[in-house]
């Protein structure tokens, strides 16, 4: 194999690949990036036997052939390349040689040890799938709206990703940890075919959202136990779905709630972080204090001190304190669209529902609050 290509556009694509790979040993085929050159286009392939990556770029190929090597070992290699524009690529026996092309006056190369493509594993065709299109600003935005609720917790691997549903008016997202939940319920005009209902594993969701952009041509194929992803025609990537049975969340969605907190969103969110300070417990515990149109955050009295905020409110419900951790209420402030938001409950001990108040939205969260023994 020998071929000669951009410099920076092979770094863009291995700097990708390497994400799908395992580093648990440099002299594993899992931590190799699979390389073939057909005519002129060079052929990526990485995965970590869950995960799988494939793209394709254009080359000038001298000799059409194929190898593996290790991905970050590459990748660094790639980074030192500075200055030089093209490079060239050849394998000699057991070795890769990478060393700079076209005109360039620095004469050096790097020799990489491969492994025989031959025992690269086996990986799932994008052609054995059937995809449907899909917005990739709508799948962004319902991502940005509910991932960082998805639960860290190994032992229960049902909450650890994003739950997919198709519904009858379109497709809704969910992630809750326990704790917490968030919900976008989006209307698709596009038409969309039913699939089973998918936990889209965090990793493969992390992956996903560095490859959208507003204007990507995105598709997606879902099936009892993979999803795959190709985006803008060149890059196909796959995962397996989390197995397990995702809480029927709508059991545990309150309905109209009696107790309604109107507040600046960008207020609230400074408030927070300024008592946040002095929050030293594991649970982030603050204390919002309401009364009549006026709203107190506060935390703890700790060996360094203690801090509060008073905030002006529109609430004219009855006088209460409620506790709860503080990341609950800034990870979806830090999300949500326009100027206000909504506060909305029963009790102080009873679930919490955060609606945004400007314009029309099709997402809210949900948090518990902390027991106050």
């Amino acid at each position: 194999m020998k071929f000669i290509c951009e410099k920076e556009t092979l770094l863009t694509s291995i700097g990708q690949a390497k994400e799908f790979t395992t580093s648990r040993s440099s002299l594993s085929i899992s931590s190799n990036v699979f390389l073939k050159t057909v005519q002129n286009s060079l052929e990526l392939r990485t995965t970590d036997n869950n995960l799988g990556f494939v793209t394709y770029i254009n080359v000038k190929t001298i000799e059409e052939g194929e190898t593996t090597v290790d991905c970050e070992r590459l990748l660094d290699v790639l980074k030192g390349f500075s200055d030089i524009s093209d490079i060239i690529a050849e394998t000699k026996e057991d070795i890769l040689i990478v060393q700079p092309g076209g005109n360039s006056e620095k004469k050096f190369n790097f020799d990489l040890k491969t492994i025989e493509s031959s025992e690269f594993p086996t990986m799932k065709n994008a052609d054995d799938l059937t995809f449907f299109d899909f917005n990739s600003a709508d799948l962004t935005d319902m991502i940005k709206q509910t991932s960082f609720a998805v639960s860290t917790d190994e032992t229960r691997r049902f909450l650890c990703g994003l739950f997919m549903h198709r519904t009858e008016t379109g497709i809704n997202m969910v992630a809750t940890d326990g704790k917490r939940l968030s919900i976008v319920e989006r209307k698709i005009s596009e038409e969309i075919p039913l699939f089973p209902p998918a936990i889209i594993p965090n990793k493969f969701i992390g992956c996903l959202k560095r490859f959208l952009s507003s204007d990507a041509k995105l598709e997606l194929a879902i099936t009892d136990n993979l999803i795959g992803a190709r985006i803008n025609e060149n890059i196909f990537i796959y995962s397996a779905l989390v197995n397990g049975t995702f809480p029927k969340y709508n059991k545990i969605i309150p309905g109209e709630q009696k107790n309604k907190c109107i507040l600046n969103i960008s207020d609230m969110k400074d408030a927070i972080n300024r008592v946040s300070i002095f929050v030293l417990d594991k649970s982030n515990k603050i204390y919002l204090q309401l009364r009549e149109n006026k709203l107190t955050i506060s935390s703890d009295v700790t060996d360094q001190g203690k801090a509060s905020e008073i905030l002006e409110c529109d609430y004219s419900g009855e006088s209460c304190d409620i506790a709860i951790n503080y990341e609950y209420l800034i990870n979806p402030l830090n999300v949500m669209e326009g100027e206000y938001f909504s506060l909305n409950f029963d009790s102080p001990e009873r679930s919490i529902k955060l609606i945004p108040e400007t314009g029309s939205h099709d997402y809210f969260h949900i948090v518990m609050p902390i027991q106050q023994i």
